[in-house]
């Protein structure tokens, strides 16, 4: 049996650091179409104070003391809004702990400290400075002749504020799209991974851990024996129909694996395959609904002192036996030697595969050892019920193990579907983070659509009345504002597929049984999007179809 190392920060963080990073994307993108649109308020805003700016600078204020004043009023909204962001993260930094998966490592070290504090300062005031520095530079570019002409109501600039308005809005729609591609894929995924038949039966499945004391149970006989009389007590509980043991439990994080030499091709010590090994008790499969595809299971004759023998999986005999009967081969896993070195074993039976460590992994080879020849102190019993509710046995077996040996403690009594719930967590936890933050992206695009397609009405009223006194149809103005709308999005659309399917390369090692570049989601995605946007844009164009001519040309 061999031993790896690997570094502690790697144990701890290793399988979940890739989640991490996407959840981490996903925040920024967020942010950064938060702050897009608050870039669009400001410039309206500046665009709106276009006089009051001329006058400053008519009155001497430099351009340098106008950007400052804008930048000031930024950073006081940064500030206020990351204040109302840490309010809003207490709450939600509980909601989270009592949400996220138990096997997240490190979960309950999360809270508000002086790091986060120090961060969240740091970033209102660098998206405050980043985001309003564009404005203040663009209000500050003033035309005093053209601001301070009588009715007009804005700064100069226009067009050059047009065009950062119109790329703020491309960059939140692609980010949007990219975040919702990514958060269709992982639902997808978890979906497809619900439905992942493990190879056992799940229902009415009680499961526990059993933990001999060295000091009680020092040698094999003694742990047999146990053993023993154990299990039969067990079985001969009220709604008990099947009872076994076995090491370790599948779907429970844990997995040992060793490696093996084949009879007919030995290999040399570190050339040898490995496979994972499971140590069983009599009546394992049939407690389990693990199908016997050939030979036979475990008996009362397997014992310590009898013949040593093996049961593989189909996935085992495929691979390393391809297209013969491996009923009667012989192989030596590493890990099942005595004393006196190493131990042939026959195989006397191939069972079905068995998703023993993840859902997702792939079927893998496997080897099933009996109890009564490599006995474990440690062992978790599994117990087939003809009831509802399974864990209403709890207390007869602690009643059980005590009449045996009162210093056993029965730890860890779960029904089995918990452990299916368990290695469902995590996917579906990524799934519901990433939906909830694309979502948020979605909405925020949407408004911001809507803000910077209602501002353009309102400041190209006087265009439009003079298109309707011109004959122009209601129609004609609706296609005018929508087709302006749609054209800025599908830019984005084209430029967020492409940022998508850079991005959803990271999320291969989060998927199960569909593809970083899965059509049906792209696709999908592009319209809902396309969907959201047009009706973003409907109540802008709607409104721009209703001006009357003659009051947007007198007011003009």
């Amino acid at each position: 049996m061999g031993v790896a190392t690997k570094p502690l920060r790697e144990e701890m963080i290793g399988d979940v650091r890739t989640a991490l990073y996407v959840l981490f994307g996903a925040v920024v993108c967020v942010l950064l179409i938060a702050n897009a649109n608050v870039a669009n308020l400001l410039l309206a805003r500046a665009s709106a104070r276009g006089k009051e700016i001329a006058l400053r600078a008519a009155m001497g204020a430099s351009r340098a003391r106008i950007i400052r004043q804008l930048l000031t009023e930024s950073l006081l909204l940064s500030g206020l809004g990351g204040a109302l962001g840490l309010l809003i993260a207490q709450w939600g930094t509980e909601a989270l702990i009592k949400t996220v998966p138990q096997n997240i490592p490190r979960i309950s070290t999360i809270q508000l400290d002086a790091a986060v504090l120090g961060f969240t300062l740091v970033v209102s005031l660098a998206t405050g400075v980043i985001f309003g520095l564009v404005p203040a530079w663009q209000a500050s570019h003033v035309d005093l002749n053209s601001s301070l002409k009588s009715g007009t109501r804005t700064g100069g600039g226009g067009e050059g504020k047009g065009r950062v308005r119109n790329a703020l809005i491309m960059a939140e729609v692609a980010l949007a799209l990219v975040l919702l591609i990514s958060a269709g894929l992982l639902i997808q995924s978890f979906a497809r991974l619900g439905r992942v038949q493990p190879g056992l039966r799940t229902e009415r499945l009680l499961t526990a851990r059993v933990s001999l004391p060295d000091t009680a149970y020092p040698k094999n006989e003694n742990i047999i024996a146990f053993s023993d009389k154990f299990l039969p007590g067990i079985r001969a509980l009220p709604g008990v129909e099947s009872a076994s043991t076995i090491v370790p439990l599948p779907l429970s994080g844990n997995n040992m694996t060793t490696s093996f030499d084949v009879e007919e091709r030995p290999l040399p010590q570190g050339q040898r395959p490995t496979a994972p090994i499971r140590v069983i008790a009599t009546d394992y499969f049939r407690t389990m609904g693990i199908p016997v595809r050939q030979g036979r299971v475990f008996d009362q004759n397997d014992r310590f002192e009898s013949a040593p023998v093996v049961i593989v999986n189909e996935r085992f005999a495929n691979k390393f036996f391809p297209g013969q009967n491996v009923i009667g081969k012989r192989i030596m896993p590493g890990m099942a030697a005595d004393d006196s070195g190493e131990k042939m074993r026959e195989i006397v039976g191939v069972v079905g595969n068995v998703k023993h460590l993840a859902l997702k992994n792939e079927d893998s080879p496997e080897m099933y050892l009996p109890q009564t020849q490599i006995p474990f102190n440690i062992m978790s019993l599994v117990i087939r019920t003809s009831v509802s509710d399974p864990s209403a046995l709890t207390a007869s077996l602690r009643k059980e193990l005590a009449a045996l040996d009162k210093t056993i403690p029965l730890t860890s009594v779960r029904v089995f579907d918990e452990y299916v719930s368990r290695s469902l967590a995590r996917p579906r936890f990524n799934a519901l983070l990433l939906s909830i933050f694309a979502g948020t992206a979605l909405v925020l695009t949407a408004i911001g659509i809507y803000g910077v397609l209602a501002y353009s009405v309102a400041q190209r009223t006087s265009e439009i009345g003079i298109r309707i006194a011109l004959g122009a149809g209601k129609s004609s103005i609706f296609q005018l504002i929508v087709g302006q709308a749609m054209t800025l999005v599908g830019i984005s659309l084209v430029i967020g597929l492409a940022g998508a399917f850079a991005a959803t390369r990271l999320l291969n090692s989060l998927l199960f049984g569909v593809g970083a570049s899965d059509p049906a989601t792209f696709i999908g995605i592009v319209l809902l999007v396309s969907a959201v946007a047009f009706i973003a844009a409907w109540v802008p164009a709607r409104r721009a179809t209703r001006v009357d001519p003659i009051i947007a040309l007198r007011a003009e």
